[in-house]
């Protein structure tokens, strides 16, 4: 088992709001986790709700002191954790495993995996960043209004113990964490390399307009490079783009 402090409720309103709270209060070490069966608050990005059965997934919220990592470069910190999640799914022998920006993992075109991330700055540098991971595990049956949801069962049927599954996560995150130390350009280009959509021409909304166009890749903020056919690219934030 790998070597870090892990909290562990049944139930909790969000892992994300108890991590923070508890980082704002005492000194804690990195990769320290906290984990529930259940949120009754869980979140997805911006005012989404992320659905979980209780006891069915792995629903946590882990934190490090990345203070090697600029304040202009906080997008290290989402591809780390991303490449990660596809690291562990290819251990399981999941293939077509691809990063829908900013952080979203996808198998094909289905959703497993949903990814919050949470950062705070110290002069030029960060302090501290916080990640929330909802992965689905054996999860069969999902009645949210979510278009494209999948588990790790529906795609590679076995008995998974969430908590286990956790922990061998949680390895891999610590593994890819030193290359985020050492090699941080390796991550970029792994990153670029599992795109979802990358150098396809897709729909997207931008604006209250529809453009078709692919993906070139991310720039040096985390922005989403889009190229319409015969144009140059533009990059786009977080809010001012939707795949469709």
């Amino acid at each position: 088992m790998p070597s870090f402090l892990h909290q562990h409720l049944e139930v909790m309103e969000s892992t994300n709001e108890t991590l923070w709270e508890l980082s704002s209060k005492v000194n804690l070490s990195d990769f320290h986790t906290v984990s529930a069966d259940f949120q009754t608050k869980g979140k997805g990005q911006d005012t989404n709700v992320w659905e979980s059965e209780a006891g069915k997934n792995i629903l946590f919220s882990s934190i490090v002191f990345p203070d090697f990592v600029e304040a202009a470069d906080t997008f290290q910190v989402s591809r780390w954790v991303s490449l990660s999640i596809v690291d562990y799914l290819n251990s399981k022998g999941i293939k077509q495993v691809k990063i829908k920006w900013p952080n979203d993992i996808y198998v094909g075109k289905k959703k497993i995996a949903g990814i919050l991330i949470q950062n705070a700055i110290a002069g030029n540098h960060l302090s501290k960043s916080m990640f929330g991971i909802g992965l689905n595990i054996n999860q069969e049956i999902f009645t949210s209004d979510a278009p494209n949801p999948i588990s790790l069962v529906q795609l590679k049927p076995a008995e998974y113990e969430p908590l286990e599954e956790l922990h061998g996560l949680i390895t891999t995150l610590m593994k890819k964490y030193r290359l985020l130390q050492r090699k941080p350009e390796k991550l970029i280009s792994d990153y670029h390399e599992l795109l979802y959509q990358r150098d396809e021409y897709c729909s997207y909304k931008v604006g209250k307009g529809i453009i078709k166009a692919k993906i070139l890749g991310v720039d040096e903020f985390g922005r989403l490079l889009l190229a319409e056919e015969g144009l140059e690219a533009i990059a786009y934030d977080l809010k001012e783009v939707k795949f469709l």
